[in-house]
């Protein structure tokens, strides 16, 4: 699949409803593949697929309170009539939910997992009318596909900033920025980086790739690809903010709160993590936070 089709195929539109209020955010699909069969090395089983997006996605929240969901809809992309794009919504209720998602222990990481696997092999056995996603796996980690990325390497943000996008092709909006922390540092000692770029309420979710290209030096060798490639970097979360005493004014507090245009990208090695140990939506709400192995 070439780059286009892939930056456009990655991601979708998810709504979530609760009982309060519905929010909007982005998220995109990943994979675990079987190993390359010896004779058919082309081919890879899909063993499982996933939405990946924000916990706070999920479970919408206002001033540090979580709100329960009652429906989240992402979206696949499907051919009409005249090979028009439309999108076709995949409500997901509350019991839906809570089989299928899946969140990490610790309950201040903002990513969440969605299983779509049955979801999605439904429509794969049909007539083929639907434009297939586009699955992100774990050998598209920097420095396994021979990328490596390091603080101030150029990075794409794909998403629906404040749910704009083109709604005539349904292609998501691409944006760019830098590495603006030290890379695998973990900023202030959490299993995140910053990005210096201009994002926006939507964004939330959006998952951030390395600036493709077909030339990397690896070990003082050139290598070139036949197509540009990148590396899956980590999931968006919304901009770093420093929040600073409130003011009172009379009977009014005034919260106060500074911002940098600094993005919260949590490492996407934590979608394996929380494939493999996460929490149901149930013990995510009750607050639990049992200890990772």
């Amino acid at each position: 699949m070439n780059l286009n089709d892939a930056l456009h195929r990655v991601s979708t539109l998810i709504h979530t409803e609760t009982n309060h209020f519905g929010a909007q955010g982005s998220g995109f699909f990943y994979s675990r593949l079987a190993p390359g069969d010896e004779g058919r090395p082309q081919w890879r089983t899909i063993e499982d697929m996933w939405l990946v997006t924000n916990r706070h996605v999920v479970i919408p929240r206002i001033q540090d309170v979580e709100y329960a969901p009652t429906t989240l809809t992402f979206r696949l992309r499907k051919l009409g009539s005249s090979d028009v794009l439309n999108w076709e919504p995949i409500p997901l209720s509350a019991d839906a939910l809570e089989s299928l998602a899946k969140f990490h222990p610790d309950s201040t990481v903002d990513v969440a997992v969605i299983n779509i696997y049955d979801i999605l092999a439904s429509r794969a056995r049909g007539e083929g009318e639907y434009v297939h996603p586009y699955f992100l796996h774990s050998g598209n980690f920097a420095g396994e596909n021979n990328i490596e990325v390091e603080a101030s390497s150029e990075v794409l943000v794909v998403g629906y900033p404040r749910g704009f996008y083109d709604d005539v092709n349904l292609f998501p909006i691409v944006k760019s920025g830098i590495i603006a922390s030290r890379w695998k540092a973990g900023f202030r000692g959490r299993p995140y980086f910053l990005v210096d770029a201009k994002l926006f309420p939507g964004s939330s979710g959006s998952v951030v790739i390395s600036k493709p290209t077909d030339l990397v030096v690896k070990e003082g060798k050139v290598m070139m690809a036949d197509e540009k490639q990148f590396a899956f970097l980590g999931v968006y979360s919304g901009e770093h903010v420093l929040r600073e005493a409130p003011v009172v004014v009379g009977n009014l507090t005034i919260a106060q709160t500074t911002g940098f245009d600094l993005g919260i990208v949590w490492y996407g090695e934590l979608v394996e993590e929380i494939i493999e140990q996460g929490v149901n939506l149930s013990q995510a709400l009750s607050g639990k936070r049992p200890q990772m192995s």
